[in-house]
């Protein structure tokens, strides 16, 4: 046999995984499969025992989220009632029908042991590479992290502190300590508690009281590895107009103030949303006006530059009128300039057409059930304390 055909025959084998694995193949097998998708190299781990090891090596997985974050495909990961739904984004945009016909795949939830009742109100405090951290059960601040392509998942150990009054969460990744994070927020008039778990040490750990940003709510938008709220003070303005944004810098574990695009008008509702894969990993913030007789105006801003007032700009301007009396909730911003909305508290996702000024509906729903929806990737990160699981090399 020639050399030619006996190292075409000697390749043939190591890409099958039934041959040796000379040192000058491991770089090319590592570099094909760590662009393959992750269906694809779940399947594979069953080709070889070596191929097993490398697909699961923390090296390998850091190399596969790299490529992910150039070529992502995200998806929608949408939670209506006791059913988690999984939606790429480009059938949401591309969706032409209006009967809710949209091509999903219904995802294995893990098995936990939670009342139904709870689980209806089990809530999605952030996504990150890959991982959903989910609000099991608020009384116990009960917390699990979940990859659902790899069908992973933990229950995290419960925080020292135990309170009713959680009033606002986040989840993000550090890159300084190649470490997840989930952060966990309670106050009440006599009563303030900031505490931080670190997936690599799997501990809780409770942070220096900073009062002056305590009254922040709901979920922390991830942006720069930075948690995003809105502050309200209550006892200077009405509960529903927020003053300034917070930030939480996972790797300073510090708040900081980002100051709004123009003082806020305390007749306008206010929501934060982050956009990491339509806006550049902007931060974004929508007012919503509310008139009486012409009904809700919305406006979309978005900081190009991060940290910089003047970089705020307007992107799109719903007036009022279309929204009608509904509050609605953002989610994303297409290329072309869509908006992936949800109408209402309870309503359906739809998409704005900023051109025509109009509405098509998406997904359809039972109206009494709790509906909460995440922008995802599919990776290998594990969700497993101890795990070695950023990205960088």
């Amino acid at each position: 046999m020639s050399d030619a055909l006996s190292i075409r025959r000697q390749r043939q084998l190591v890409l099958s995984g039934t041959g040796p694995c000379p040192e000058s193949f491991d770089a090319i097998i590592i570099e094909i499969l760590s662009w393959l998708p992750v269906k694809s190299l779940l399947r594979f781990r069953c080709v070889c025992k070596a191929w097993r090891a490398l697909i699961s090596q923390s090296y390998f997985i850091k190399k596969h989220l790299i490529r992910t974050e150039i070529n992502a495909s995200f998806k929608l990961l949408v939670k209506e009632s006791f059913v988690f739904r999984s939606i790429e984004y480009q059938a949401l945009f591309n969706c032409l029908s209006d009967d809710g016909t949209i091509p999903h795949r219904e995802l294995d939830f893990p098995e936990i042991n939670l009342p139904m009742f709870e689980f209806l109100y089990m809530r999605i405090i952030g996504a990150c590479n890959g991982l959903i951290c989910l609000l099991l059960d608020c009384e116990t601040s009960t917390i699990m992290l979940w990859n659902p392509c790899t069908r992973d998942s933990q229950v995290l150990p419960q925080p020292p502190i135990i309170h009713r009054d959680l009033r606002f969460f986040g989840f993000g990744y550090d890159s300084t300590t190649d470490d997840y994070k989930v952060v966990l927020g309670c106050w009440n008039s006599s009563y303030e508690s900031v505490i931080v778990f670190t997936l690599k040490t799997g501990s809780w750990r409770k942070l220096q009281s900073l009062t002056k940003y305590f009254r922040v709510l709901s979920i922390g938008r991830i942006v720069n590895e930075a948690l995003h709220w809105l502050l309200y003070e209550p006892f200077e303005q009405p509960m529903f107009c927020p003053s300034r944004i917070v930030s939480f810098d996972l790797a300073e574990e510090k708040f900081h103030e980002i100051a709004f695009p123009y003082p806020p008008n305390p007749i306008d509702r206010c929501t934060l949303v982050a956009d990491v894969e339509t806006l550049g990993n902007c931060l974004t913030l929508y007012f919503q006006t509310m008139d009486c007789r012409a009904g809700c105006e919305m406006k979309i801003w978005v900081m190009k530059e991060y940290g910089v007032k003047e970089s705020w700009a307007e992107v799109i301007n719903i007036p009022s009128g279309i929204l009608g009396e509904r509050y609605s909730f953002m989610r994303c911003i297409s290329e072309n300039g869509e908006v992936l909305m949800r109408l209402g508290s309870v309503g359906p996702l739809a998409i704005y057409n900023p051109k025509e000024k109009t509405f098509r509906i998406l997904l359809h729903h039972n109206h009494e059930a709790f509906y909460d929806t995440a922008t995802y990737v599919e990776t290998l990160v594990s969700p497993f304390i101890g795990s070695s699981i950023g990205t960088s090399m």
